[in-house]
């Protein structure tokens, strides 16, 4: 069967947009509340996460605001089918074309706060899911290491949980040495040559902590939500891993979302914790007052974002992580995609 042939199968359904539109809609949460709260999600079994499709020895970490977003979908589309069973295949076929269509994208609202940037640039106000080791500590990511309690550390590790690696079909990145000269392109990562079977790897880390601003009863719950109907976290959850325990949250006295201090004796560093457009974080790395700051590159309410941000109202790169990456889930979409640097990235906060 042909591609246009089987679009025709599984046309796009207007009942069924329109009804989950109106789903998202009816979806309110309170997003005035500054507190900053500690999300603890416990997994039955691994979670895999990687950064890209590809044999990476080292795996990614989840995000909570990008699991949220599918929870807010499965949760309207399980009411609207309820509602409306006739509408089943339809509704999930919805989800498949938003994939591939930007303009059938419904932007399913989630209980966490967001910050707009320069030239209106939204970021949730949230963490990447910090792993805690087998002894209880949390993990802050610190460049190319974690920290724990003060210590670099490398994670996974045989202390922290090792990491565990299972050869799954799965697809590759275009291979990195020399490319072989062919009459044509021949591309390894789709169609009949997709090159499969490449080994994955995951952390055998079973429990994180995620920070974040916003609507604790509605975090709550999405998440009850997802234990009820068995939604796992990570990538191959229908295989069975990253299958959701249980989970707490439970306000904190942090004053950020976005930073951490590490704590290293002799080395007054902060590690970013989400990835946030390079550009943004250039701008705001100047000093307040005297020659430092160009006329109007920061307003007044943007050093108290900082603050807010970071836990610091003046901030310097000490070791940079550059990519080309998304700053805001889903992570698959083009807009959006631009140089960032990425969670691990560490700031040095300037003194008065």
């Amino acid at each position: 069967m042909s591609r246009k042939a089987n679009s025709r199968s599984f046309p796009i359904s207007d009942k069924a947009w329109q009804a989950l539109i109106k789903a998202a809609d009816a979806v309110h949460y309170n997003l005035n509340d500054t507190t900053v709260y500690k999300l603890r999600l416990r997994l039955h079994t691994p979670g895999i996460f990687s950064l890209y499709k590809a044999d990476i020895p080292v795996p990614g970490l989840p995000m909570l605001d990008g699991f949220l977003k599918f929870l807010a979908f499965r949760r309207a589309a399980t009411e609207v089918i309820s509602g409306h069973p006739s509408l089943s295949n339809e509704v999930l076929w919805q989800w498949n074309s938003a994939l591939r269509d930007k303009t059938r994208w419904i932007n399913f609202p989630i209980p966490i706060r967001s910050e707009t940037l320069i030239a209106d640039v939204e970021i949730f106000d949230c963490s990447i899911g910090l792993p805690v080791s087998q002894r209880g500590g949390v993990l802050y990511p610190a460049g190319a290491f974690f920290s724990r309690r003060g210590n670099l550390v490398t994670y996974p590790s045989e202390e922290d949980g090792p990491a565990d690696q299972l050869a799954l079909r799965r697809r590759s990145v275009e291979p990195l040495c020399r490319p072989l000269e062919l009459n044509g392109k021949l591309r390894s990562s789709s169609g009949s040559r997709k090159a499969l079977n490449n080994r994955i790897y995951y952390a055998l880390t079973r429990e994180y902590i995620f920070y974040f601003r916003g609507d604790k009863d509605g975090i709550n719950t999405l998440l009850d939500f997802a234990l009820k109907n068995n939604i796992g976290l990570g990538k191959k959850t229908t295989l069975g891993y990253g299958k959701l325990a249980e989970f707490s949250v439970a306000a904190t006295n942090r004053t950020a979302t976005l930073a951490q201090p590490l704590g290293i004796h002799g080395l007054n560093y902060l590690a970013l914790l989400k990835n946030i457009p390079q550009v943004e974080i250039k701008r705001r790395c100047v000093r307040k007052g005297g020659d430092f700051v160009p006329l109007g590159l920061l307003k007044q309410g943007e050093w108290e974002q900082n603050k807010r941000l970071f836990g610091v109202e003046e901030i310097s790169v000490a070791s940079p992580i550059e990519t080309y990456d998304r700053y805001q889930p889903p992570y698959w979409r083009r807009e959006g995609r631009t140089q960032v640097l990425r969670y691990g990235t560490l700031f040095l906060p300037r003194s008065k």
